[in-house]
């Protein structure tokens, strides 16, 4: 149950960093390629290739729920 609840915790955590990636770079990744400094958005958020760090940080938990659900399965 504790390892079960670490594992959808993680999984949490790694998939709301994925979601801030894909929010603040990845949709915008051409915008701020062309501009090639920062890139302002309609709604007036300043968004730089500084956004991409949040996909380590995703992989980083994602890795780490799978690790905790497959370490907690019994063969």
């Amino acid at each position: 149950m504790r390892r079960s609840f670490a594992g959808l915790l993680l999984l949490a955590i790694g998939l709301a960093f994925g979601w801030l990636f894909f929010d603040r770079y990845w949709l915008w990744r051409d915008c701020i390629a062309a501009s090639q400094s920062s890139c302002m958005t309609p709604d007036g958020a300043n968004l730089t290739s500084g956004g991409a760090i949040w996909s380590v940080f995703s992989i980083a938990f994602l890795m780490a729920s799978a690790i905790v659900f497959l370490r907690g399965r019994r063969w």
